[in-house]
């Protein structure tokens, strides 16, 4: 992939309560890494780690502190995914090639985060790019990202998940016209991994997508979901999909809890927004 873009590093979710969070994913057959907190920020987090990506739910608990945005973002849309992370394994080479291709990315930034262990605290440190606008949505909401610490972040026990899951498999955006962002990401990863379908705009990270829809032809993606006659303000970031073992074996987890899924024609496995923060969550086979 084109400036030494790997693939999706990270999805973010934005919460109000992150205890109750932490609760309602684990409920949902996730597990949970300890919680860690962004150094100087008023904002923590709690992490389910896949092999090569992860969701990351984030949520504040000193609003006395900086939230880099996160108060207004729950205030504005209440909770949900709040944006996604790219994965690069050179970010000094991915930064001069995007500066290159004038892809106009912010500068290296350098950042660190606490991490809860039984054993002791931790510091996973990690550098940041954040991409521009034209990429469809906000700069601090699509960004690359760099692991310099990758094995304080990743344990064998945290990758397995009582619901099969593997890997996120994508998110989806809700813009007005997709069509105007194919020739950024085209410039961004290549021809090859953007695919424009009339009002749908599909980028392939890795074995992840990015997809871009606009609100008329949401029911293309999302069979049977309607939009409420309030149509929240654009881009909005609308539902995320993550692949796992077996569908049969991950609906049956979600009954023995008490959450019923719903099974959708093109063979996902739905689960209402209500019972996932705010995010429209699909599992899907890693064979569809």
């Amino acid at each position: 992939m084109l400036h030494h873009i790997k693939g999706i590093d990270h999805s973010l979710v934005g919460v109000k309560d992150l205890e109750a969070a932490r609760a309602a994913y684990e409920k949902l057959g996730f597990t949970i890494t300890p919680r860690g907190s962004h150094i100087g920020w008023g904002t923590a987090n709690y992490c389910i780690m896949f092999d090569e990506d992860y969701i990351e739910l984030l949520g504040i608990v000193d609003p006395s502190l900086e939230t880099n945005g996160l108060d207004k973002a729950l205030a504005d849309r209440g909770e949900g995914l709040l944006g996604l992370a790219l994965s690069t394994e050179a970010p000094e080479e991915t930064h001069r090639s995007l500066v290159e291709a004038a892809l106009e990315p912010s500068d290296l930034i350098t950042l660190k985060r606490r991490l809860e262990l039984p054993e002791g605290e931790v510091l996973p440190e990690f550098r940041l790019i954040r991409l521009t606008s034209s990429a469809g949505l906000e700069a601090k909401h699509l960004f690359i990202c760099h692991h310099l610490t990758p094995e304080l972040i990743r344990r064998p026990e945290w990758l397995q998940h009582a619901n099969g899951a593997l890997h996120l498999n994508a998110v989806v955006v809700v813009v007005e016209d997709p069509g105007a962002l194919a020739d950024y990401y085209r410039r961004l990863c290549g021809w090859i991994n953007v695919t424009l379908t009339d009002n749908t705009l599909t980028v392939r990270f890795g074995r992840g997508s990015l997809i871009f829809v606009n609100d008329r032809d949401i029911d293309l993606l999302f069979p049977g979901l309607t939009m409420d006659d309030e149509i929240p303000v654009l881009p909005y970031l609308i539902a995320m999909s993550v692949a796992v073992q077996d569908l049969g074996k991950t609906e049956e987890l979600l009954n023995s809890k008490g959450i019923r899924g719903q099974r959708i024609a093109n063979g996902t496995l739905r689960v209402r927004p209500e019972d996932a923060c705010g995010v429209l969550l699909e599992f899907t086979s890693t064979v569809t």
